[in-house]
Formats: C-alpha cells, structure tokens, sequence
C-alpha cells in the first residue's frame, strides 16, 4: 500500500551516487535544462558517456545548460542540444527521427514533465499535464523504443526510463465505463495535485505494456522516482504563501536535485533487474500498484494510442504494426 506524501518525505534516506562508467554510450536526457534533468545529464556527462543529447525546448537555456554541464564538469564537446517540445507532436518526431540516425542509442531517460496549477489545454486539446506527463510521453517513448532495440549488444542493454512518482501509487482513476482519458479531461474535474499523479499513474501503465511487448534481453524498461526533490517542477505557482511553503518543505524535507537524479542515473545501471520494474530509495518494486489491474492498464494503452492515431494518423499504426506492438 502507498504510504502517505508526509511519511515519505520523513523516512527518505540518503541515496547511493553511481559510479558507473557510460564510456562509449549515447545518452538522451529530456527536460534537462534545470532540476533533476540537468543533474542526471552533468552525472552522464561526468562518468565519461560519449554523448549526453540534452532534449529542451528553448534553444537558448539549452545552451546555456550545455555550457554549465562543461564547466562543472571538465569535459567539452560531450553535451549536446536538441530542440524538443514536449506540447508538439512534429517536435516530437523530429526529434525522434534525429535519434533514428545515430550510431548507437544505449539510454533514453524520459524526465520531461509538468505538474500545472491551472488548466489549460493543449493544441490537440487534452488537458497539458495529461499531454505532457502521458500522451506525448508515450508518443517519445514509442519512437524511441525501435533504436534502442537495434543499439542491443551481448555487451551492452539499452534502457528507457520513465521518470515517475511514488504519488502515483496513491492516484485513483476515474471509475467509468467511458474513457479515463476523457473523466481526466474535464475542467469542472481539475485538481493540480489529482491529475499530476494521475497522469504518472498513465504514464506507467504505458511503461508496462511497453515492457510486456519487448524482451528484456533487448531493452529495459523501467520507471524510477527521485523521491521528493526541491526541483522546479512546480514553478507555475504563485503568491506569497505557496512559495514560502515550497521554500520551506525544500530547506527542511526535500532531497537536493543532485540527490534525486542519483536514482534517475542509477535506474538506468539495474540490466534485465530493471525491466518492468520500479526503481526508488534504492531498491527495486513493482511497477504498477495493486489497484490497477491488467485490464485498466490495457484500457489506458489503448485510449492513449487512440489519442494519439487521432492527430499522428497513419504514421502511428504503421508503426505499430511493423514493430508488433499492438497486441
């Protein structure tokens, strides 16, 4: 059973740094401008991988990552940016079809993600911390998965992680016999702290039927959670009293971002263990809580899938049906 938020933040402990070496890998961090993102990309970068590709948005505060990552850690010309915006299929595939092309491709570290305090939609009108944390996650993530598959070696298991929350295990989907997409969607509904874990909870529902469709011998697909980190996911609040209490839960309870993109880098070293699996405080659990069930977590995939065939069209299915992943 999930334990309570407060609990959590009371029993964190100290996690280990790895110190793995990613010499000769290909790593892609997304959202890693800022907070646990740039600290799991400077880790990469640090223990020697080849190439840390930095998917961001803004070009400028990509670069400006890319330049703090060098200095920090002594090593030019590993870092590097890719536009990617998370609220943009084209974005998305073109950033997907750019990764198609290189040499080898060992880490995907999915950490882009939003937590709204207002509702707003997105273009393809689905509530954007539903579209960002789920749909267009899930639409990376499938993209992705082809060139991870091919960089497989007896040497070497390439890794797609999705960065979830232990907040997840305590979201309760919508109780409907229509679409759990569509009861998320519903303004009159909103609820900041609801949807952000709900649309963790999707998200691994996503990661699951992933791992279910791959072998772990190819990928493994695994979620992790930094625990509760002093990140600036919540940056759209506002007002005197909420950003005294954030300033405060961050200086008494809150993991560093350096502490919490541990578990982001050390996810990624787990091989087969890893795969299907949940990665947090160090040690590994099941992925998806007991209340989601093989047939809710089904129903998501598809729903998902059906939202995204509605504005990726024929590309998706071809997709799918050429990788077998539609089963």
């Amino acid at each position: 059973m999930s334990k309570s938020f407060g609990l959590q933040l009371l029993q964190q402990k100290p996690l280990t740094d790895p110190k793995v070496s990613f010499a000769g890998k290909t790593v892609i961090v997304t959202g890693s401008n800022s907070g646990l993102g740039f600290e799991a990309a400077a880790k990469f970068v640090a223990l020697d991988a080849s190439r840390v590709i930095l998917g961001i948005r803004d070009a400028e505060k990509g670069s400006a990552a890319r330049r703090a990552i060098e200095e920090r850690t002594g090593r030019e010309g590993h870092a590097e940016v890719w536009q990617l915006d998370m609220n943009s299929y084209d974005s998305i595939r073109a950033f997907a079809d750019r990764a198609s092309r290189l040499d080898r491709l060992d880490v995907a570290l999915l950490n882009a993600g939003v937590y709204m305090v207002d509702y707003q939609k997105s273009l393809y009108g689905w509530e954007e911390t539903l579209q960002v944390n789920t749909i267009s996650t899930a639409l990376l993530s499938l993209l992705l998965l082809p060139k991870l598959r091919s960089s497989c070696t007896e040497l070497s298991l390439p890794v797609l992680e999705f960065v979830s929350s232990r907040r997840a295990e305590a979201a309760v989907l919508p109780a409907t016999e229509g679409s759990i997409l569509e009861a998320l969607n519903d303004q009159s509904q909103f609820s900041p702290s609801v949807q952000y874990r709900s649309s963790k909870l999707l998200a691994m529902c996503i990661a699951q039927k992933l791992a279910a469709s791959v072998q772990s011998s190819e990928v493994a697909v695994t979620a992790v959670c930094p625990g509760a980190a002093a990140s600036n996911l919540s940056r759209g609040w506002s007002g005197f009293i909420p950003n005294m209490l954030k300033a405060i839960l961050n200086a008494l309870f809150m993991r560093t971002t350096e502490e919490g993109a541990r578990s982001l880098v050390s996810g990624t070293t787990l091989g087969s263990e890893g795969h299907g699996k949940f990665w947090y405080d160090d040690q590994v659990h099941s992925l998806l809580p007991p209340t989601v069930t093989e047939d809710i977590a089904a129903k998501v995939w598809t729903e998902v899938l059906g939202a995204l065939q509605k504005d990726v069209g024929e590309d998706l299915d071809a997709m799918l049906k050429r990788d077998a992943w539609s089963g």
